[in-house]
């Protein structure tokens, strides 16, 4: 499955029917970010010159423990969470298994726990530094796929503007989120005509000169046509009316009290528990 593919596959499951999914996307919005939030700023224990790794375990699961509840209830696909997982994890992943082999500038005191051949050590902290940067990952993206698998693009742009985001912020999101389908679309005629003409690009039966001429020139076309498609869409905005100073109106949408109960047990929870996790050690 292309990328192209997976991105109507994330736009269609965010379409799904739960309790979570008919939240405001602006208490889900501020869930996630705080989920986010406090992840990243947890900090380490010390104990003299020793770092105590159990309670930022602790705080952690404690964290994911509100994602697995929230995408339990949504009754998102499981393989969907850990696809998406996977697809995005290599970004990151390179740079966390490098860490405990250096000295970390943070800790002024190091304890080598292996000593490898040619002068390579592994260190305590960073180990533990690297460890803690793999599930701040993890989390932050668990929560990143929790809102785009429960949350449309136009309810986020909507849930930003109540925030009051500001609205060139929101002006340029919307016009991405709804012509990167149309991209997509374009993306997927072009591959429908290099199938009708048996064209792969890992043929290898074909030279690879001829298969990355042929790439280049989609590649080409590809951008020409976003070209103009960009214009013809910025001439029909200036015909209905649009300036600098244009924005778009969304209606006001108090929450009900059944979503401010639940955006305050959530926002507890995300503090509260972490914080408890931290005292008890």
């Amino acid at each position: 499955m292309t990328l192209i593919d997976e991105l109507f596959d994330i736009e269609h499951e965010a379409y799904r029917k739960s309790p979570v999914h008919s939240l405001d996307s602006r208490v889900k919005l501020i869930l996630c970010l705080l989920g986010l939030l406090v992840t990243v700023l947890l900090p380490y224990v010390r104990i003299g010159d020793q770092i105590i790794p159990w309670p930022l375990v602790f705080a952690f699961a404690v964290i994911y423990m509100l994602f697995a509840g929230l995408y339990l209830l949504s009754g998102a696909s499981v393989r969907y969470y850990i696809v998406r997982l996977v697809l995005i994890m290599p970004f990151g992943l390179f740079f966390i298994l490098l860490q405990p082999f250096f000295a970390n500038p943070y800790y002024d005191v190091y304890h080598v726990i292996f000593s490898l051949p040619f002068g390579v050590n592994i260190y305590w902290e960073s180990l533990i530094f690297g460890l803690s940067l793999f599930a701040k990952f993890v989390i932050s993206l668990s929560f990143i796929i929790l809102l785009s698998a429960t949350t449309t693009m136009q309810s986020m742009l909507e849930a930003a503007s109540r925030l009051h985001v500001p609205r060139l912020f929101i002006t340029v999101m919307s016009l991405t989120v709804r012509y990167i389908f149309v991209f997509a679309l374009i993306f997927q005629k072009i591959q429908s005509a290099f199938a009708c003409k048996c064209f792969r690009w890992s043929d290898h039966r074909l030279p690879l000169g001829y298969r990355l001429n042929v790439i280049g020139n989609a590649a080409g076309s590809l951008f020409l046509r976003a070209m103009d498609q960009g214009e013809r869409t910025y001439v029909s905005m200036c015909c209905r009316g649009y300036a600098a100073n244009s924005a778009m109106h969304f209606p006001r949408k108090p929450l009900v009290i059944a979503e401010w109960i639940f955006l305050l047990f959530g926002a507890g929870y995300i503090v509260f528990f972490p914080v408890l996790v931290y005292l008890v050690f």
